[in-house]
């Protein structure tokens, strides 16, 4: 989907968390498919792995934008790309999104307006065993100690396979078929700055250092085409790990 906006502040995932929350909310299903997805009850968050991923793009040349006291000023639309393994919570989400109540979305300084378009991609066919996908949205890696892991870090694959692992189980009851294998491609290093709410406390900005660009990854395709749907790595479901098949 595209919105029209002129500017959004540089901690959007932020915003758009929110965006997604309060879409999924504006309907009696949606509801409660978000009391599921982020509480167990009243005093309990849930942390179990989030069957979606999201990724927002900006329209424009790295030149196009210019950054101003803690804000990105655009010069075209900007696009949010939402990916699930769950067709109940797609519909409730689409739902949502094209609900004209919603709008304008307000989240502090930051408004959205009704969007420009909504249109339904579709996945593209995976049938081998090797696929060269390519990022949305920047992959976090961290390991046991929340040290970031880039390609070319030790311990670097035994973590994104534990990670999947964790995800594939928390999502559709069973780990990875067989392990991936990891082969970059082009990748640059890329720092976020995110603000994270930690057990319900005053919400704190870190700075995490993911990774972008185009790799191979090899495994089972079962498992490669639920990566395609669900993403890689950690902060899926705040606008990281997104990926799309450029070739598969």
């Amino acid at each position: 989907m595209q919105f029209e906006v002129e500017r959004v502040p540089l901690l959007y995932r932020n915003c758009f968390m929110s965006f997604f929350k309060e879409a999924l909310r504006s309907s009696s299903s949606g509801e409660n498919r978000y009391r599921r997805l982020f509480h167990y009850d009243d005093r309990r968050n849930n942390k179990a792995p989030k069957p979606f991923c999201f990724a927002v793009r900006f329209l424009c040349r790295p030149e196009d934008f210019r950054k101003d006291d803690g804000w990105l000023t655009l010069r075209s639309p900007l696009a949010l790309y939402f990916s699930t393994s769950d067709p109940g919570l797609l519909i409730d989400f689409y739902n949502g999104v094209v609900n004209k109540d919603l709008y304008p979305f307000v989240k502090g300084e930051f408004t959205l307006p009704y969007p420009k378009s909504v249109m339904p991609l579709r996945e593209k066919p995976i049938t081998g065993d090797e696929v060269h996908f390519r990022t949305l949205s920047p992959i976090l890696i961290e390991d046991a100690s929340g040290k970031p892991l880039l390609p070319d870090s030790p311990g670097f694959l035994r973590e994104l396979n534990y990670q999947t692992d964790a995800l594939l189980w928390g999502v559709r009851g069973r780990g990875l078929h067989r392990e991936l294998a990891f082969k970059p491609l082009a990748i640059r290093k890329e720092v976020v700055k995110h603000a994270v709410r930690e057990r319900n406390e005053t919400s704190r900005v870190y700075t995490f250092t993911c990774f972008s660009g185009h790799f191979l990854l090899q495994g089972d395709p079962e498992d490669l085409r639920d990566i395609q749907v669900l993403g890689l790595g950690r902060r899926r479901s705040q606008g990281f790990g997104m990926v799309e098949v450029v070739e598969g």
